[in-house]
């Protein structure tokens, strides 16, 4: 789309969206995009109540949308620990996670584009959402997981047509093993949420429709779960589109698999592979996130910090939520863990509202591995 370009973040090469792969050709490195960054509410659809409502600044137009309804969940209050929070209910999206924001955006410019089929790496929640969106657009999709991956999420990623492919071994194997298939396609396209910088232009509306959802304002501090961190950095593109104050950006990754907690406590520009552990947030397992620069810089640049979670902790805010009435799985549950555990730890919170986004439908995994 015109007016749309992409940097390296690490040799700083220049090139146009429409022409761009999944990561820079010359170094390898992730792509930061560049285009329509400031939103004038005066020109928002009224009538429009997915996340394309904001079209002006999205990289794909509405009338290339591929679209299933996503976007406007609701931010509801609610309680945790005694105190007062907002929950947005982001597992109440079509597939059941917030990963239909970027896919959505994602889907829609490749089909754009004229690609065929999609390659697709997760470990779930994004194979069941480009596996959807592809169905919605009548393309085909190729969904590469690793091989511990939930049974559930595998049965909706097939139930929507995707071909599903099983690896061992670590979520960079199974990245390595989505790009090789993507390469040997002329008519396909590696799709990655982790790495495409349109993904991240979707998942930037959930904060979008925050700011709209509380009267024109941020809220003073968001506790969010952090794996690839596309809700993270769509979150810090969502504030360079309207004016501030804006909110702290709380990270929440499971303590068996910390890799930004660790490089915060570092002081380091850039996150270091770490060796994962078994957890019940497997959402978040990501030892080697290929956009930690970015990430981080997203949470120095709020004035926020990043919270490792203990699994007694996780389960035990599950369970609170689900006896609010919020039935999500585990990963989704990061951001109130963290927010509990900052309650105890770090002294006083940013003073004002606090948003807490839940990103997964506990229908996913069930009850199975909560005892």
């Amino acid at each position: 789309m015109a007016g749309w370009t992409v940097i390296c973040e690490r040799c700083g090469a220049l090139e146009q969206l429409d022409h761009a792969g999944w990561c820079c050709p010359r170094c390898g490195a992730v792509w930061v995009i560049t285009g329509s960054d400031s939103l004038d509410p005066a020109r928002l659809f009224p009538s429009e109540r997915s996340l394309w409502r904001y079209e002006q600044v999205l990289p794909v137009s509405r009338a290339d949308a591929v679209s299933l309804g996503e976007g406007m969940t609701p931010l509801i209050p609610g309680e945790l620990s005694g105190h007062p929070v907002w929950f947005k209910l982001d597992f109440l999206l079509p597939t059941g996670s917030f990963k239909d924001r970027g896919a959505s955006l994602l889907v829609s410019h490749l089909h754009r584009l004229g690609y065929r089929r999609l390659v697709v790496d997760s470990s779930g929640n994004a194979a069941a959402a480009l596996a959807g969106y592809c169905a919605a657009a009548g393309i085909g999709c190729h969904v590469f997981a690793p091989a511990v991956t939930s049974p559930a999420k595998l049965a909706q990623a097939r139930a929507y047509g995707a071909r599903v492919t099983l690896v061992e071994g670590s979520r960079e194997q199974v990245a390595a093993a989505a790009q090789r298939a993507a390469a040997t396609d002329p008519a396909a396209a590696y799709a990655s949420h982790n790495w495409h910088p349109v993904f991240i232009e979707g998942t930037k509306t959930w904060l979008l429709e925050v700011w709209e959802q509380l009267g024109g304002r941020f809220p003073a501090a968001c506790f969010l779960p952090v794996g690839g961190g596309s809700l993270l950095v769509g979150a810090r593109r969502a504030c360079q589109a309207l004016p501030g104050p804006y909110p702290a950006l709380i990270a929440a990754q499971p303590q068996a698999c910390a890799p930004l907690v660790e490089a915060l406590a570092r002081g380091a520009a850039d996150v270091t592979p770490v060796v994962p552990a078994p957890t019940l947030a497997e959402g978040a397992r990501i030892a080697a996130p290929p956009r930690g620069r970015q990430m981080l810089a997203a949470i120095r640049g709020s004035g926020g910090w990043a919270e490792a979670i203990e699994e007694d902790l996780l389960i035990d805010t599950v369970r609170q939520l689900w006896r609010q009435g919020l039935y999500v799985e585990p990963t989704a549950a990061l951001g109130a863990a963290a927010f509990r555990q900052a309650l105890t730890h770090r002294g006083p919170l940013p003073e004002g509202e606090v948003v807490i986004v839940l990103t997964g439908s506990g229908l996913k995994t069930g009850t199975r591995r909560i005892k």
